[in-house]
């Protein structure tokens, strides 16, 4: 047989192995038979990956498409809004900012002329021109949400409101955004035997891009992981942990939470809104089942040099049998207000149904 034909049999075999020994490498999930939900929604709609973590301790209880979601950074989209604001509760004296200040949103965010788009900026970010043919950033609604505070603008999930307050100073928000968040650094997780993407950093941009960060575009990218880290920390007003699995392992601290427990009560109590009145309010879920639904936030980002695609997110916090879990959906093809709220709610009717019937042969 030809040598070549040997080399390419040899690497063939080894990137099999390879496959196989990092579909091994995950555990065996008491929550495994979310599987078939996640496939038979997959083959209606597109590929999708989601993080099961319980809040307390970082441990990741399920994780479908490990791959994807440990070792992929994707745009996140409005998830970055929560981080938006509590990045602007933080430093609200510096930025002269105040959440019960209202911004007026008609639909459209007009970058002032320091913010004008760079030729890198028209090639990555949706910037529609209007009828003088000047450019705009345009809002989560069409027609715009009129008056906005901060509370209502994150329950609505309003662009226009986090693109006026962060364009205040550019500079100062993406560098308060990006280091207190830690951006562009890892979970440090130990999921063996997947590997997060390098540390990375992406401060030198365009000054309208670091306003649109404000909404989780114009290059921002993070792993389902990093989303399930950071939001857990929110919820729990504790710090980040290190993602793990193994059933030997312990709760480790990766990082301290830089922000006070009064903004983060708040932001809680915002969050807990959305499934009620907001982005999520036609999530589907049985007032009289085992779950209760802590809050949420919805995401539609960006494909990075693909901005007329995009991918569809979402993260929800919910407490079952007395234990705080969240929740992350990331679907490849779509928004988080529809296929990836839709995929969220089927994940929830499937614990909930699966808690019920092991409370019933418990005799609980």
């Amino acid at each position: 047989m030809n040598s070549k034909i040997y080399y390419k049999i040899g690497i063939l075999s080894a990137a099999i192995l390879l496959c196989t020994a990092e579909v091994q490498a995950a555990p065996k999930f008491s929550y495994s038979y979310l599987d078939e939900a996640v496939k038979e929604f997959e083959s209606k709609n597109s590929l999708s990956s989601v993080v099961l973590m319980e809040m307390g301790s970082g441990k990741v209880e399920y994780i479908y498409r490990p791959e994807m979601a440990v070792s992929k950074k994707l745009p996140p989209g409005s998830l970055v809004k929560t981080f938006s604001a509590l990045t602007l509760l933080k430093y609200k004296d510096k930025f002269g900012f105040s959440p019960e200040k209202k911004v007026l949103c008609k639909g459209r965010f007009y970058p002032s002329e320091n913010l004008t788009p760079t030729k890198s900026d028209l090639n990555t970010l949706h910037l529609p021109q209007d009828e003088k043919g000047k450019e705009y950033l345009r809002c989560s609604l069409a027609k715009g949400h009129g008056e906005m505070d901060l509370r209502s603008a994150l329950v609505q999930s309003c662009n226009v409101y986090f693109l006026t307050s962060a364009s205040s100073d550019p500079d100062l928000f993406y560098s308060k955004l990006y280091e207190d968040w830690s951006l562009g650094k890892s979970t440090k997780s130990r999921l063996d035997s997947y590997i997060e993407p390098s540390d990375s950093n992406f401060t030198s941009i365009s000054l309208l891009r670091k306003v649109v960060a404000s909404i989780g575009e114009g290059g921002l990218l993070l792993s389902p992981l990093k989303i399930s880290q950071l939001y857990s920390s929110i919820w729990k007003e504790g710090p980040r942990l290190s993602p793990y699995w193994g059933a030997s392992q312990e709760p480790i601290r990766s990082e301290e939470n830089p922000y006070s427990g009064k903004d983060l009560r708040w932001i809680s109590s915002v969050l807990s809104e959305v499934p009620k009145t907001g982005t999520l309010k036609d999530l589907h879920i049985s007032e009289k089942g085992n779950l209760e639904i802590l809050g949420g936030k919805t995401g539609t980002g960006t494909k990075f040099m693909h901005k007329y695609e995009t991918h569809g997110w979402t993260v929800l916090s919910f407490r079952k049998d007395q234990k705080s879990y969240v929740l992350t959906v990331f679907v490849e093809n779509g928004s988080g207000g529809n296929q990836a709220k839709s995929l969220a709610a089927v994940l929830l009717d499937k614990i909930d149904s699966k808690s019920k019937d092991s409370a019933i042969k418990s005799g609980k």
